[in-house]
């Protein structure tokens, strides 16, 4: 039976997936420590934490008492966005103190109390959301109940915590699933996995793709005989760690996607959209999915925010196609948007630029496909000096720095030129927003007012 009930457990990190397990582990009976970063007098953003833990219970990470607060700590609840190895946690790590994501709680809660149902886990650098959400939308185009959730935004511990309170649950749990959480599973089991690609990302914590490569193949850690594993054929580190893996293996082609079904009516632009579909209906085919359901989600699927996103009605550029690609936080998810924009035949206005990774940040790698695509390039962020030195006298670009002054200097210069605008940044958000989706938003605001 899993009991939290008088356990002390620590939770480490204030986010959305620090705050849902917060809620969960307090119903349960858990004594709580929350830890965070900065003074505990500006956690007045963070206030579902003083509605779970009392204020003598939260701590700075940099608080000289908490190392002492730890001693006798049973559970670690580790937000995804600290690293495993962090200074705070090496001394528990030591003592073999659990280190777990929410994830792992959230299933160790499920699987203790026979509320698990057949999990299909998705992960890979890009296209988890759009896969995540098109398949989650194509099992309730079937009058399946699903619950989607994990990295794409609601956690699992939130499920957890409905099931907790009202025992009802879902006939499948499906998980969008970054490395940094894979980090932190244990008992953790899915049923179904999805490893979509696989590019250098994440340079602040991996520091080869191989490193961040083997994160992603957690997912399969607990795989038996009757799982099933469905991976790109044409990527080699995923291909040759897959062969190696147990249960039923499907693989993907990755330049020419097999689709059995019309796509005639499919709205996604650009084949790694077909690539996305393709490993979709291996998943609806192997969870026996009707056909009508599944072409029924094929027309009517239109994508999701912050990922190459339509925008309507944008004000200034009334010839313009405008795309929200927000979520584009590395050069390979801001390549495949150049390259989708391709089928329009119109001239490429990209946006790009963010917060400084520190491990493949260059441009110059693919300098010749963007300079073959895109007619101007708008650079942002704390990027924009550093890209600007990298393009001066190779490309046509503006070094605006933010989205207002990017707006200003399209429509003063192409007003009534036709065109398409993508606001693909390639890096992450942090520099000046609070995350991608505030990054998309404002800029679908300054395009739409």
């Amino acid at each position: 039976m899993f009991n939290l009930k008088n356990k002390r457990i620590a939770v480490y990190g204030m986010g959305v997936s620090g705050l849902s397990a917060l809620r969960f582990v307090r119903e349960m009976g858990g004594e709580i420590i929350a830890i965070n970063g900065g003074d505990v007098s500006s956690w007045a953003k963070h206030p579902g934490v003083l509605d779970f833990t009392a204020l003598e219970y939260c701590f700075s990470e940099t608080d000289p008492s908490l190392p002492s607060k730890l001693n006798n700590i049973d559970i670690v609840i580790l937000s995804p966005g600290i690293p495993r190895d962090h200074k705070l946690l090496k001394p528990l790590s030591d003592k073999n103190i659990p280190i777990w994501g929410e994830i792992e709680l959230a299933y160790r809660y499920l699987e203790a109390n026979n509320f698990l149902k057949p999990i299909i886990g998705i992960t890979g650098t890009n296209g988890k959301t759009t896969t995540t959400t098109f398949l989650g939308e194509m099992i309730e185009a079937d009058h399946k109940k699903v619950f989607v959730g994990g990295n794409i935004g609601v956690p699992f511990c939130d499920y957890a915590y409905d099931v907790l309170k009202t025992k009802a649950y879902a006939d499948f749990i499906l998980l969008e699933l970054s490395s940094f959480q894979l980090e932190s599973i244990d008992h953790f089991h899915v049923n179904i996995a999805i490893i979509l690609n696989l590019y250098q990302n994440h340079g602040e914590r991996y520091a080869t793709i191989e490193e961040y490569g083997r994160a992603k193949f957690f997912i399969t850690n607990k795989f038996t005989d009757s799982d099933v594993l469905i991976y790109p054929e044409d990527f080699q580190i995923i291909k040759n760690w897959a062969v190696k893996q147990k249960g039923k293996k499907l693989s993907i082609n990755t330049t020419k996607p097999d689709i059995s079904y019309n796509i005639k009516e499919f709205k996604l632009p650009g084949i790694h959209n077909l690539v996305n579909l393709s490993f979709i209906v291996k998943v609806a085919e192997e969870i026996k999915l009707h056909p009508k359901a599944i072409q029924e989600s094929i027309n009517t699927f239109g994508g999701v925010h912050h990922r190459i996103e339509y925008v309507a009605n944008v004000k200034g550029l009334p010839k313009f196609r405008a795309y929200n690609d927000a979520k584009s936080t590395n050069w390979d998810a801001t390549l495949t948007a150049v390259k989708a924009m391709e089928d329009f035949k119109l001239p490429i206005h990209l946006i790009i630029g963010g917060k400084k990774r520190g491990h493949g940040d260059s441009i110059l790698p693919h300098l010749e496909f963007l300079k073959e695509r895109v007619q101007n390039f708008y650079l942002i962020g704390e990027m924009a000096d550093e890209i600007e030195g990298e393009i001066k006298g190779k490309l046509n670009y503006f070094n605006t720095e933010t989205l207002e002054s990017t707006l200003k200097i399209l429509r003063g210069n192409f007003g009534e030129a036709e065109g398409v605008l993508l606001f693909s940044p390639g890096f992450p958000s942090f520099d000046q927003f609070q995350n991608y989706a505030q990054r998309g938003e404002h800029f679908v605001s300054l395009l739409t007012t």
